[in-house]
């Protein structure tokens, strides 16, 4: 199904950075018509650069275009001429995105395309890439029928699973296809089924304890073997020793993985405790584990290393900050099990939310608010954690500056959390003003429009949390109570809180109801929100119910009907044999012809089987292909719906400024009606008082004419004098002109003279600096001459010193020579 290609007016804002995306739907829809090898190396191309983007926003879901390249992406791999590798490395990029992790698992399906390329006959780095993706994508897989892939997914991962782990490379590898296996089988009964047919269940759960003990993915074999014995035994058969030995698993995982830094083994840590702590049946065997306090207190100080360690200078910063971002998240599921002996670390843990707030600010604020949220029953905070606290709020309680609506949620509940006691509660109203909390709301709904079914929960959430801050607030100070009505006369506000109240989450119910009954909650946004909710859920009820054509292609997914020779075979053997039944003779039937018969029936049923296995896979991928669609309409929808609330919003704002600017016009005009009466009565006072003036004005006039006649002679006779008078300046002027030309001649030669002497200073400067450049020579050779004659000297001194050596060693040996002359003498 074709889902390419739609574009929205949101779209163009930012679409330069979706530039590679489009081009790689182009050119699948190139390969798609031509299967060309230009077409191929086209896609190979863009993917290279997708998968090499540092800008991870391109792969969010809830845009067209994102939604449109994953489609043709899916498309592409599916054939088996597609580029399947550049597709893996895109996957592998995109899975670090948590919303597009999510889209990939739960909307485009590209499990059974991975799966497909797993086999023994690809290199092992590419096992190890291929099962890397696998493992992100899977995380949280929901399989809710017998998909046509599990087979021989579950055969290949069971193979890596069970062979020897002798080879470090074969222990990855079958470590992956481990994490992989229990992602798949964990909550999805279809997927238990599949791997309980793959292999034999009493060994594999036996190979599974001999890991766990030797210590090899010890969590992920805890998970699996939760789901084998929640499909055999019932979800209520697992009993507290159990529990117990799994948590003690989990937390030695937990401690060994932050020394390792192993980001893998931290996330299915949180996955498990997290899921045992939910658990209605287990969450009572959770909490008389009696080694939690232990246990932590042990972790604290690799904790508090990995906080100190640099991710930028680390050699993959991702691995690190999600070492660190699953550490905070176990940390927060334990401190939410509100046990007192784990009270005893809550300071220690604020300390870390602060330094890990540089890195993993929405996890450090959600470690944060839990902490002080168990507080929420006292009233107040222990002296001991609220000197700790108060160090660190006013950093906390700045609000994100960089992606608000990334943290944002986290930070709306450390306020909403800090204004249950009463403490930290006036330290909001003193560093949280209104306008920065109502702007880090609307951020986070902004953010969270584009990221699906993930964003619409975390909008409803964020929704929630704001207004039962402000309602706390809002008895406390006016400006509270302002930004509570600001912030439910907002129109994505209120289609939160009706999507909370007609939703099948009671807790969330509970939430928005408790909210609706506080006393000041405003009536008529309780009306507004009410009539809302009512007109939604109308809305769903009247919306046609879609047609669901599994029926009758269930009816139409029968097998090939058998040869007429073979159904005459079948026929008299089935006579044969009930002949005999009958006759009590069915010893005398021959071996072989029941054989046959079975031949036959087996033949039937691996048809029917293998019609079956077709028809799923098909059904798979239109499924898939609708989703895509799906996925794309969404996009379009939301981006329209933005459109169409802007221009609600404006259009509102425009009524509103034409009502203003209507009842300025019938002020205007009754201003205007109460002028024109007064300017009637007005017109005819000065019309009167014109008569009057005009006689007046006669009467001046003439006198006026009469003055201006003398003044008219006086100006006669001073224009006569002033002409005489300018007669004589214009003479006078005319010899100082000539007086200027005689003095013009005489500065001209005064002017060559300065040239002339300027021009001898200049020679004189050059003969000058000639002379100083030959002194400057002259000096020059003189130290080098002072030089050869100092060493010349020097020289002289040492032939000197070594002639009056050789004259003395001469005298001496003279001396030698007479004495010995003298001896034999003697």
């Amino acid at each position: 199904m074709e889902v390419d290609g739609v574009d929205s007016p949101s779209n163009t804002l930012d679409g330069g950075k979706f530039i590679n995306l489009k081009l790689f739907v182009t050119a699948a829809r190139e390969f798609e018509a031509t299967h060309s090898e230009n077409a191929v190396n086209l896609m190979n191309r863009y993917l290279g650069l997708i998968a090499s983007s540092c800008d991870l926003s391109i792969f969010s879901p809830g845009r067209s275009e994102v939604c449109a390249f994953f489609s043709s992406l899916w498309r592409v791999m599916c054939d088996g001429r597609g580029p399947h590798w550049a597709g893996v490395a895109v996957l592998s990029r995109a899975s670090i995105e948590p919303n597009a992790r999510h889209a990939l698992t739960h909307t485009y399906k590209f499990m059974p395309i991975l799966s497909r390329l797993l086999s023994d006959s690809i290199s092992n780095d590419k096992k190890v890439k291929l099962l890397s993706v696998m493992q992100d994508i899977s995380y949280g897989i929901k399989i809710s029928w017998q998909e046509s892939y599990l087979s021989s997914l579950m055969k290949q991962l069971t193979e890596w699973i069970t062979q020897p782990m002798t080879d470090p490379q074969q222990r990855t590898i079958g470590h992956k296809s481990l994490t992989v296996l229990v992602n798949i089988c964990y909550g999805n009964l279809p997927a238990i089924y599949a791997l309980m047919r793959t292999v034999d269940t009493k060994d594999f759960v036996v190979h599974l304890i001999n890991l766990k003990d030797g210590g090899y993915g010890g969590v992920e074999v805890c998970r699996l073997l939760v789901c084998l014995s929640g499909a055999t035994r019932g979800a209520a058969a697992t009993r507290q020793p159990d529990v117990h030995s799994y948590l003690n698993c989990t937390m030695r995982t937990f401690n060994k993985a932050i020394v390792d830094q192993d980001a893998t083994q931290l996330l299915h840590a949180y996955t498990f405790i997290n899921d045992l702590c939910t658990d209605n049946n287990l969450r009572g065997f959770v909490l008389t584990y009696p080694h939690f306090s232990q246990a932590l207190k042990e972790a604290m100080d690799d904790i508090d290393n990995l906080c100190k360690i640099n991710p930028l200078d680390a050699g993959e910063p991702e691995q690190m900050i999600d070492c660190l971002r699953n550490s905070l998240k176990f940390l927060t599921v334990l401190v939410n099990l509100d046990l007192y002996s784990l009270r005893y670390h809550h300071g220690h843990l604020v300390c870390i939310c602060m330094k890990a707030s540089r890195v993993c600010l929405p996890e450090a604020l959600d470690l944060f608010a839990a902490i002080v949220v168990q507080y929420r029953d006292e009233g107040r905070l222990p002296q001991d954690l609220l000197s700790i606290v108060n160090d660190g709020l006013p950093a906390l309680l700045v609000p994100p500056a960089l992606e608000p609506g990334k943290a944002g949620l986290q930070w709306l509940q450390v306020v909403g959390a800090l204004c249950e006691s009463s403490e930290t509660q006036e330290r909001v109203l003193q560093q949280v003003t209104p306008d920065t909390f109502e702007d880090t709301l609307h951020s986070v709904l902004q953010y969270t429009s584009q990221n699906g079914p993930v964003g619409l929960e975390a909008s409803q959430q964020a929704v929630v949390v704001s207004c039962r801050t402000a309602l706390s607030l809002a008895p406390l100070h006016n400006k509270w109570e302002g930004a509570l009505i600001r912030i439910l006369a907002h129109h994505q506000v209120r289609k939160y809180l009706c999507a909370g109240l007609t939703s099948g989450n009671g807790t969330r119910r509970r939430q928005i109801l408790q909210l609706i009954k506080h006393h000041y909650f405003p009536s008529d946004q309780m009306n507004q929100v009410f009539g809302e909710s009512l007109q939604h859920v109308q809305d769903v009820a009247e919306s046609p119910r879609s047609a669901d054509g599994g029926g009758e292609g269930s009816e139409t997914w029968c097998a090939p009907r058998l040869a007429p020779v073979q159904e005459l075979a079948v026929d008299r053997l089935v006579a044969a044999l009930s002949e005999a039944l009958h006759a009590g003779r069915i010893s005398d039937i021959a071996t072989s012809s029941v054989m046959e018969l079975y031949g036959y029936k087996m033949t039937c049923l691996e048809q029917r089987l293998h019609s079956h296995t077709v028809a799923l896979q098909g059904a798979s991928e239109h499924m898939a292909s609708l989703q895509h669609s799906l996925a794309m309409l969404q996009a379009t929808n939301s981006s329209q719906q933005d459109v169409l609330y802007t221009t609600q919003m404006q259009s509102e704002r425009h009524k509103k400024t034409i009502e203003d600017l209507h009842k300025q016009l019938e002020d205007a005009e009754t201003t205007l009606r109460g002028f024109r009466a007064k300017l009637a009565a007005e017109r005819l006072d000065k019309e009167t008082q014109k008569d009057n003036l005009q006689k007046e004005f006669k009467a001046q006039l003439s006198n006026i004419e009469n003055e201006m006649k003398a003044r008219e002679r006086e100006a006669e006779e001073r224009l006569r004098q002033a002409e005489s008078e300018n007669k004589a300046i214009q003479k006078k002027l005319e010899q100082q002109m000539n007086k200027n030309s005689e003095l013009a001649g005489v500065l001209i030669k005064f002017e060559e003279r300065v040239k002339q002497r300027d021009k001898k200073l200049e020679d004189a400067a050059a003969a000058e600096a000639a002379l100083r450049k030959e002194s400057e020579h002259k000096d020059t050779m003189i130290k080098q001459l002072e030089k050869t004659v100092a060493e010349r000297e020097n020289r002289l001194y040492q032939v000197t010193s070594q002639l009056e050596e050789m004259k003395r060693v001469q005298e001496m040996v003279a001396k030698l020579m007479s004495k010995s002359s003298a001896t034999p003498a003697s």
